[in-house]
């Protein structure tokens, strides 16, 4: 039944908070011109590398990285920063590691550098390019759409992030006694609600819709789901969801919360320096023992300790350990298109879409086929491909590509270009489809989902796909059980996009 209530909040009304001011358009534009500048200029003129090569082609990557952040800032691109945010994780995975003397990246000449460089920069500028196409023009009104309401969507949201903090704390105490199958089946879930939650309560907070008692809750929970997450010793988790929560914060607020951020990050660099440590005592086939909620404060005092003891000693102390690397090294994966690039076709044959046939099988559940083959397969085909494993290391190490060294992988150049147009046209449409839905709509939601998938910069497709369709069944409930239709056939004309 559509609703259409005298003098109700219409919900679509919050969405033009998108719509940025010609004032925040100014203080978005000068935040962004430091940030390239400082960016590209330490790439440039910062580093000494061992060709100008290197400088020039982590500068062109950031570049093309800026740009959509640049249309997007400047108004010429609306709706939600998908494709932006996406771009941006490439100056940290792809430009950033030509300059930091990355121990993998300077095994391949400054040539190979430099055409792996072109290669990521015309992906980003290809895929720049379809997605402008989707929003630079305004959207017409949905005569329909579904939305949850604000209230009870605030207090559903809350919720889930008490289920996924409470999910946390149960499998880490050993509390449920469920099959591997349907585990994975549930944490999936919770995993994607906790994105969704995460992002709508932050835009909330940034608007200041949020009440400040409900604000203050989501705070707590917030921080109590990043403690338990990242008791596993996985700092991933933790670290993507203040992540996303931040992002829509900015959306929200048009304005970076710059002390928080900088907390945060010494916060988990810290953690960073002693989780080789505390993996290495109480990981047995990474698998770590049981945590009650009583062990939080001693066994992160514990860990805090040995990332002391490692930053107060001499480095000749420490071998290079993986676990030990800096955040930049870790999270590079430009080293995995370099290897493809020097190898295919000339020494290894591409995989001519062998990691894509296997999408149909990993979409289904495994309750469903307690045999279905891995959602990293694909990873572990190109592990093996390249020489870089045995099929059977890849049952215990798995070895991150990322999706445009998987598609160059398949198909060279042509797969990369074939990638931009997708991943251009995705996210392209899946804003457009969202540019005059409100927050708490299927459309919004959905796109908050494609947001969180963007930022994960080390899945293939397989993963992508697989947790892309656990994720949208879950929303799907949502959008049939929890949320009513509503119509825009008489919003005031305030209502539509200029």
């Amino acid at each position: 039944m559509i609703q259409q209530e005298p003098g109700y909040h219409h919900p679509l009304l919050p969405n033009l908070l998108f719509d940025l001011s010609r004032q925040k358009q100014r203080q978005l534009l000068s935040t962004f011109w430091l940030i390239a500048l400082t960016l590209i200029g330490y790439e440039l003129f910062g580093v000494q590398t061992n060709s100008p090569l290197s400088n020039i082609g982590a500068a062109l990557i950031t570049a093309s990285a800026l740009l959509p952040g640049y249309l997007w800032c400047s108004g010429q691109a609306q709706g939600m920063p998908i494709f932006p945010f996406f771009a941006l994780t490439y100056i940290w995975t792809y430009a950033l590691p030509l300059v930091i003397n990355h121990p993998k990246v300077l095994t391949y000449t400054p040539e190979n550098q430099w055409f792996a460089a072109l290669t990521t920069s015309g992906f980003l500028l290809l895929g720049t390019w379809v997605w402008f196409r989707f929003v630079k023009d305004p959207a017409p009104l949905p005569p329909i759409y579904r939305a949850l309401d604000e209230r009870k969507g605030d207090g559903f949201f809350l919720a889930m992030l008490l289920i996924a903090v409470a999910f946390n704390v149960a499998t880490n105490g050993g509390w449920l006694p469920l099959s591997r199958g349907i585990l994975s089946t549930i944490r999936n879930a919770v995993l994607g609600l906790t994105a969704l939650s995460s992002f709508v309560l932050a835009y909330r907070t940034g608007t200041q819709e949020l009440p400040k008692r409900q604000s203050r809750l989501f705070l707590v929970l917030l921080i109590a789901y990043m403690i338990t997450n990242a008791s596993r010793l996985l700092l991933i988790g933790a670290s993507s969801t203040f992540l996303i929560s931040t992002i829509a914060f900015v959306i929200g607020r048009k304005k970076v919360p710059v002390l928080p951020i900088l907390f945060m990050l010494i916060c988990i660099s810290l953690l960073h320096y002693g989780k080789a440590e505390m993996r290495n005592k109480y990981w047995v086939d990474e698998a770590m023992p049981r945590l009650q909620p009583w062990d939080y404060p001693a066994w992160y005092r514990e860990w805090v300790e040995y990332s002391v003891e490692y930053l107060t000693k001499p480095d000749d102390e420490y071998s290079a350990s993986k676990d030990k690397e800096p955040f930049l090294v870790r999270s590079s994966v430009i080293q995995m298109l370099l290897l493809a690039q020097n190898k295919s076709p000339a020494i290894v044959p591409y995989l001519y879409g062998k990691t894509y046939a296997i999408l149909p099988q990993v979409v289904i559940p495994r309750v469903l086929n307690p045999d279905k083959i891995r959602t990293t397969e694909g990873t572990h085909i190109l592990s093996v491909h390249y020489g870089l494993q045995t099929y059977e290391q890849t049952f215990t190490t798995s070895i991150s590509w990322g999706l445009l060294a998987e598609s160059y992988g398949n198909f060279g150049v042509f797969g990369c270009a074939g990638l931009a147009v997708v991943l251009g046209w995705l996210y392209g449409k899946v804003t457009r489809w969202s540019l005059n839905a409100p927050i708490l709509s299927a459309q919004s939601l959905f796109s908050v989902v494609i947001m969180t998938f963007a930022l994960q910069t080390e899945w293939t497709a397989g993963v992508y796909v697989a947790a892309l369709y656990q994720t949208s069944a879950v929303l799907g409930g949502i959008v049939i059980v929890l949320m009513r239709s509503y119509s825009t056939v008489h919003l005031p004309a305030m209502a539509y996009r200029k």
